[in-house]
């Protein structure tokens, strides 16, 4: 089964929320919590999904690899990274989704049922990035050194 990651010795990093773009969060990684940023810095260092109903959940980048965090718990994203994935289930014509990040032993690290929104789906977009070769890689780089807010917005669009 794979290890949770290392928990972050930073205590927080700058993040944009997923659904209202302009908002930049100071993540704290400590225990999957957030702040608004009352003076917005010019780069961000990944994602994050705030939900009243849910966990928190943020990916960011912090020395050179990706980070995906759940509540409390870490996951590094890479090579050996958990396998995510997001689908829709048949007998409701797939209107109710499942988000699911499975070890590299098929095992379930977290699940998450949802009923589909109307526009952008953080899980669905995670998913998608994450099947994509080198994405973590990538991301996990140009992360950890800042992106600023508009480019990042910018990808999640895509």
């Amino acid at each position: 089964m794979l290890a949770t990651a290392p928990v972050d010795s930073a205590p927080t990093v700058h993040v944009m929320d997923f659904r209202r773009r302009n908002l930049v969060l100071r993540w704290h990684a400590l225990g999957g919590t957030w702040t608004a940023c009352e003076f917005p810095p010019p780069l961000v260092h990944g994602v994050a999904l705030i939900s009243g109903a849910g966990p928190n959940i943020c990916v960011y980048g912090k020395a050179g690899r990706l980070t995906l965090q759940i509540g409390p718990t870490h996951y590094a994203l890479g090579d050996k990274s958990p396998r995510i994935s997001c689908r829709g289930g048949w007998l409701l014509f797939g209107l109710r989704r499942r988000f699911l990040v499975k070890s590299s032993t098929g095992g379930i690290l977290f699940s998450y049922r949802y009923w589909r929104r109307q526009g952008r789906d953080f899980f669905r977009w995670l998913a998608r990035q994450a099947s994509s070769p080198g994405w973590c890689a990538t991301s996990g780089r140009e992360w950890t050194d800042g992106v600023a807010p508009a480019v990042l917005s910018r990808s999640l669009s895509g």
